[in-house]
């Protein structure tokens, strides 16, 4: 299977010398093309650290985080840049909209940055809304639109340049279950017809159940992993619930 992402020891450090304080202790983890994965654990755990790594917000202290082969962690704020705009996708639980734009706009910025011919941007654009089931209000303003249909179009323009990996922190952390529900099944229905590789960090163990892999961390490491396989999505649930209460989790933690 074609590797996307491979991170090798990674540790993070913040403070000083005499008051350190370690986030990440020597972290491994590989994805596949064509995964969906979440990362679960407690409030602390280090997860929205790996995660920021991983979208280049933040440099770990040592090791390597290889994405589509390239070691990112080397890489100058030049290079950084034109790799994340080709590779990665970001879907965070505040949407990131721009009130001025209407939805179709949001969608297709990140190709009218590269510089795409105006037929390959309205293509994508009808293309990604239609999976996203997000149509009938390109022609609106995110001030117009439900907090289920911002985080949708949030996800089309994640997915618009066809990223190697797209990351999304708590993405459905803002949303009504309605609303939720419709961005799990939007995400499944990425993964499995078009073969996008998501890796999603959440508390929400309704939101993993959709997953085909869950990695739970603890103090900074990777704890222990679940694989759906053949299981329905309430067993999985249930299962996950389960480990997260092994791992010490709080209520607020798995709902």
């Amino acid at each position: 299977m074609e590797t996307v992402l491979q991170t090798t020891g990674i540790q993070k450090m913040f403070g000083t010398k005499n008051n350190l304080f370690t986030a990440l202790r020597k972290v491994d983890l590989t994805i596949h093309k064509g995964e969906f994965v979440a990362i679960m654990g407690p409030s602390g755990a280090g997860k929205t650290t790996f995660l920021n790594i991983l979208a280049t917000i933040d440099k770990p202290t040592s090791g390597s985080v290889r994405i589509n082969g390239k070691e990112i962690t080397t890489l100058d704020d030049e290079s950084l840049s034109e790799f994340r705009r080709k590779h990665l996708g970001f879907i965070f639980q505040d949407y990131n909209l721009l009130d001025s734009l209407t939805m179709r706009e949001n969608i297709l910025l990140p190709l009218a940055l590269a510089n795409q011919s105006v037929y390959k941007i309205e293509e994508r654009t009808d293309k990604v809304a239609s999976i996203l089931g997000i149509e009938t209000i390109l022609d609106k303003h995110p001030y117009q639109t439900s907090g289920g249909q911002k985080q949708r179009t949030a996800a089309a323009r994640a997915i618009i340049g066809n990223p190697t990996l797209v990351l999304a922190d708590e993405p459905t952390g803002a949303l009504d279950s309605k609303s939720a529900l419709d961005l799990l099944t939007a995400f499944q229905t990425l993964n499995r017809e078009y073969e996008t590789t998501i890796l999603m960090v959440t508390h929400d163990a309704f939101a993993a159940s959709y997953c085909d892999r869950v990695i739970f961390m603890k103090d900074g490491c990777l704890f222990t992993e679940l694989v759906k396989g053949d299981r329905g999505r309430k067993e999985f649930f249930e299962q996950l619930l389960m480990t997260l209460s092994s791992l010490g989790g709080g209520s607020h933690d798995i709902i």
